[in-house]
């Protein structure tokens, strides 16, 4: 396959995921748009070839989750608050999702990327593992503390 093939399969397969992860790191999408960008430069010039396809979106969603916090480590990159975050969402109606949303963007890193590739991309806590190269034990301690986590931050709604 070369490597206009290649890059177009891609981006066709992992490109909303992408976008995805790195909304979560980021909450801007011009800043999103630009470490997608990076990510399949990289994935262009990269000359090795992936064992298989599962290798391949194991490196793109790695080397989107390390650019987006170089993007954040970078001192060109503003703070930018919860209120200020550009929501990306079909049903904009809906107060719990965005809350939800802006308390998952909220967790520490190790535990919004473990939320977000489980409950948004569907991925089972070994194929997590994998990714992340750590135990199975320590996805799934993640997962429990960041759930209560969430769950003592959206309170309010139990209460409502």
């Amino acid at each position: 396959m070369d490597k206009n093939n290649e890059f177009k399969t891609a981006y066709n397969n992992y490109g909303e995921m992408l976008y995805r992860i790195a909304f979560v790191y980021l909450a801007n999408q011009d800043d999103v748009e630009d470490v997608l960008q990076d990510v399949f430069i990289s994935f262009l010039q990269n000359p090795s070839k992936f064992k298989n396809e599962e290798h391949k979106k194991a490196w793109l969603i790695r080397t989107t989750q390390n650019k987006s916090i170089n993007l954040l480590k970078s001192s060109s990159r503003k703070n930018v608050s919860i209120e200020d975050i550009q929501i990306q969402s079909d049903d904009t109606d809906n107060d719990l999702h965005i809350d939800i949303l802006k308390q998952i963007i909220s967790l520490d890193e190790k535990y919004k990327t473990v939320v977000i590739l489980y409950y948004y991309n569907d991925y089972s806590v070994g194929e997590i593992a994998q990714i992340l190269k750590i135990s199975k034990s320590a996805v799934k301690m993640r997962l429990k503390r960041s759930r209560e986590l969430l769950k003592i931050q959206l309170e309010d709604y139990e209460n409502e």
